[in-house]
């Protein structure tokens, strides 16, 4: 009975305080919780911050990045050209070593072109044609439109242009601005260059004359271009498309290299890459057109097809001339064997007057650029210094390697008659003496 009565004495007291023990531990654990989930809170606010990027350029990439999911092989593109760091407070994306490049939305190029008038047309290339734009900043560019229908081959191009021009930087280079990749649409915008490219003063298209120091001009500016190219970049590279077309002009007439959708970036432990034939075929050297053995030395060839057009104001391949005179190097080279080389002077040229000895040196590098063989054409740095008159000429230029316009007995099975394949003419290469 004491037992009893103890027992029931203490229950009471006992079942009065759990619950007080129990409520104490559930507060306990919720205000736990809250701190914790204030803390990550807190965490990811200030992750947010820190990754937000500014408005406008988060609203163009997202965007594009939403269409991209829906073209596989534009969201690959974009992987490909921009990388994944961008400059805080930037509109620009980094895509190159040296240069920052901006995308471009397409409806403010098509707004900027006038939906691509035809009166903004420029010209057109083998990647597409190029149209005069105004930026609703007013800055005039312009903007080159891949060619739909060039599919796979157009879109390396594209691949290349970007990579390329986004990692060198020189003052005789064009400078890429942006580009635009919406859909299938690719397009590459540049500055504008005032003077359009040099085709349309040396063969006939303009009736602006350049006098002997402009011409100068851009044959050094072209040389210091190319030397930077092969020699001085941070990677070797080919253009693989010098010709008049593509060197531009600014409005003081300071030549600018431009479209490098054809450029190969070349290893410096390699004499020449093995590859398929791309070009224009008359500023091609030999080795490159016949074997594909290409090397910095097919740009050195193709520039002195463009030095000789420069100080004769005429195409390289001229079908409406005799027959001795059409092919530019050929009717060069004879008037050298004869003494007569001033007689390729640009006539306009002999009235308004030049500097004999200038020209002189000019005919003379020209005909080292297009030695028949690769290792006699001297490196574009020697270029350059024969052109400043700093070393002096002491090389004897031998016969160049002509392509013949004339197909001889026995060439039906030539190595370049598959080259000549859609041209006005057969072409085939002449064996040098």
């Amino acid at each position: 009975m004491p037992l009893r009565v103890l027992q029931e004495a203490t229950s009471p007291s006992n079942e009065s305080h759990a619950p007080q023990h129990k409520s104490g531990s559930s507060l306990f654990y919720i205000l736990g919780g809250l701190v914790v989930l204030a803390i990550v809170l807190i965490f990811l606010y200030v992750v947010w911050k820190r990754i937000k990027r500014p408005a406008q350029t988060m609203t163009v990439a997202s965007k594009e990045h939403q269409e991209f999911g829906k073209h596989n092989e534009s969201a690959e593109v974009m992987k490909m050209i921009f990388s994944s760091n961008q400059q805080s407070g930037s509109k620009e994306f980094f895509s190159g070593n040296l240069r920052t490049i901006s995308c471009f939305d397409y409806q403010t190029l098509k707004k900027a072109t006038e939906n691509f008038h035809p009166d903004n047309l420029l010209g057109s290339g083998g990647f597409g044609p190029v149209y005069q734009g105004k930026l609703v900043d007013g800055r005039l560019v312009a903007v080159k439109k891949l060619a739909l229908n060039k599919s796979q081959q157009g879109e390396k191009e594209f691949l290349v242009e970007v990579r390329t021009i986004t990692s060198i930087q020189h003052k005789n280079l064009v400078r890429l601005l942006g580009c635009c990749v919406d859909g299938p649409q690719r397009l590459l915008v540049y500055e504008y260059m005032k003077n359009r490219s040099l085709d349309l003063f040396i063969h006939g298209n303009s009736d602006q004359f350049l006098n002997w120091s402009t011409r100068f001009q851009i044959i050094l500016g072209v040389a210091r271009g190319l030397q930077y190219l092969h020699e001085d970049s941070h990677q070797r590279i080919v253009h693989r498309d010098i010709k008049a077309s593509n060197i531009l002009l600014d409005d003081k007439f300071h030549p600018r290299i431009g479209d490098f959708g054809l450029a190969r970036f070349f290893p410096e432990d390699q004499a020449y890459l093995s590859t398929q034939f791309a070009g224009t075929l008359g500023y091609t050297a030999p080795e490159y057109a016949i074997r594909g053995e290409l090397s910095e030395k097919a740009d050195i060839y193709s520039f002195g097809v463009l030095v000789l057009e420069i100080i004769c104001c005429r195409k390289n391949t001229e079908h409406t001339l005799p027959s001795e005179m059409q092919y530019l190097p050929e009717y060069a080279w004879k008037l050298y064997e004869n003494a007569r080389i001033l007689d390729i002077v640009d006539p306009k040229l002999r009235e308004h007057g030049f500097v004999e000895k200038d020209v002189m040196q000019a005919n003379h590098v020209a005909f080292l650029c297009l030695q028949p063989h690769a290792h006699l054409r001297p490196p574009m740095s020697e270029i350059v210094a024969l052109l400043t008159f700093k070393i002096e000429m002491v090389t004897t230029p031998m016969r160049p390697a002509f392509l013949d316009r004339r197909p001889r007995k026995g060439d039906e099975n030539h190595p370049l008659e598959a080259l000549s394949q859609g041209f006005t003419s057969p072409i085939y290469l002449k064996a040098s003496d």
